[in-house]
């Protein structure tokens, strides 16, 4: 039997790459690193005013002979940090059984060198009892989309959903850490 998967825009590890992060979509180039599947979801974020730090569409060709954890997960990451990800999983986890869905708050610090990375991040990953069919995931992403739309745009102050994720007593260092990770990726 043929099975479908997703087209890669970009290598596996490049997500993981500072130069590959917090690029403007405005630009062709940049907008091509972005798996196609979910171009315009990433962009109906960011012309929304959430952030994105990195996305993977997820649907790749993985090793299906193991039993559990067969489909290759995607995930939309948003710094600075963005409450977005809890609204997508709140709204999806009813709606979609064909996904496992998980949304996180992660403050990273690197590869051990104190480039710290404060962000939240949706993951998606096909339930190992589905068959990988393209028609999945065309679903999801379309349900994604009409949620998407339906949401205000991100407010411009990004410190309240930083005192909610580290506390009052944080949010100066919160603040700086979002900061320099920002200034990071617009060289």
């Amino acid at each position: 039997m043929l099975r479908e998967f997703l087209p890669r825009a970009h290598s596996k590890r490049l997500g993981e790459l500072d130069a590959s992060n917090w690029k403007d979509l405005e630009r062709g180039r940049n907008a091509s690193r972005i798996d196609p599947a979910i171009r315009e979801i990433v962009s109906s974020l960011n012309n929304k005013g959430y952030k994105t730090f990195s996305s993977c569409s997820g649907g790749h060709r993985a090793n299906l002979r193991r039993r559990f954890d067969r489909h290759e997960s995607g995930y939309i990451a948003f710094s600075p940090p963005s409450r977005i990800p809890f609204a997508l999983y709140l709204a999806l986890r009813e709606r979609n059984q064909d996904f496992m869905f998980e949304a996180e708050a992660v403050v990273h610090d690197g590869n051990g060198d104190r480039r710290e990375t404060i962000y939240t991040q949706l993951d998606w990953q096909l339930v190992d009892q589905r068959k990988h069919r393209l028609e999945y995931y065309k679903k999801l992403f379309l349900e994604m989309k009409g949620i998407i739309d339906s949401f205000p745009g991100q407010p411009v102050d990004h410190r309240e959903v930083l005192t909610g994720l580290l506390g009052k007593p944080h949010l100066h260092l919160g603040s700086r850490i979002v900061s320099g990770q920002m200034k990071r990726f617009t060289r």
